[in-house]
């Protein structure tokens, strides 16, 4: 009797520990596909000007801007922008553990292959002479600057573009793959304009009024330096920017 009764109680014994093993597992193994998913995702975030341009993100349509997409596995992405009218952006991305990738773009406006004159004739671009543009539209002497470093300051009354600053310095840039970032430096004022540095004029430049712009390719920067002159500053690149031309009017 009492062998039967040691016999039940390690049996009793062993189906307990085999049902608390199996209890532990049913508990952790959720909190593990959580944790992996939570560490192996990141998100992102784009807007653009004008707003309502398609993403596609490694080829694939997402929406319209702006837009945030969550969960994204970490990785590389090919990431493309398009909105008719407009020149399509395009950017490699790395999504982060954890982490929001931005992307803030100003879309650029496809430049007419041909130009109109008075009399409705289309003319070719490269023809197109001063007799035919509007009237008081000049071609001014652009200077240029040359864009060494990375980050660089801009005095444009003693026309010194350094990556030191001075107690004259209008702006501040920074330079990425497509686009120049800029600061103005108090009392200084910046705006963007949509059109070539070679078309633009004074007037399109009377109201620089905000502190900190982006540029792209094809636009132009106004700028209302700390002694009240009007700048005009722009370029065109292929890859990262390189260079800039810019004109004081007078």
């Amino acid at each position: 009797m009492k062998s039967n009764n040691f016999l039940n109680s390690i049996a009793i014994l062993i189906i307990f520990s085999i049902f608390i093993a199996g209890c532990r597992a049913a508990k952790e193994e959720p909190i593990t596909e959580i944790g992996e998913e939570i560490a192996d995702t990141g998100a992102l975030s784009i807007t653009s000007s004008p707003a309502s341009a398609e993403v596609y993100v490694d080829g694939e349509l997402k929406g319209d801007t702006p837009l945030d997409l969550y969960n994204l596995p970490v990785g590389t992405y090919d990431i493309a922008i398009k909105k008719e009218g407009y020149n399509n952006f395009e950017k490699i991305i790395v999504i982060k553990v954890g982490k929001t990738e931005e992307i803030d773009i100003m879309l650029i406006p496809l430049t007419p292959a041909k130009s109109e004159v008075p009399d409705g004739k289309a003319i070719p671009e490269e023809k197109v002479t001063e007799e035919a543009m509007p009237e008081n539209k000049s071609i001014a002497k652009l200077s240029k600057i040359n864009l060494s470093n990375f980050a660089m300051y801009y005095d444009f009354e003693k026309a010194q573009f350094t990556e030191t600053r001075t107690d004259k310095s209008d702006l501040f840039s920074r330079k990425y793959d497509t686009y120049i970032h800029f600061t103005a430096l108090t009392p200084a004022k910046i705006f963007v304009l949509n059109k070539p540095i070679k078309d633009a004029q004074k007037e399109d430049c009377i109201f620089s009024d905000t502190a900190v712009a982006q540029l792209f390719s094809g636009q132009t920067l106004c700028i209302k330096t700390m002694e009240g002159s009007i700048v005009a500053m722009g370029g065109a690149w292929q890859a990262m920017p390189s260079g800039l031309e810019w004109q004081v009017f007078s």
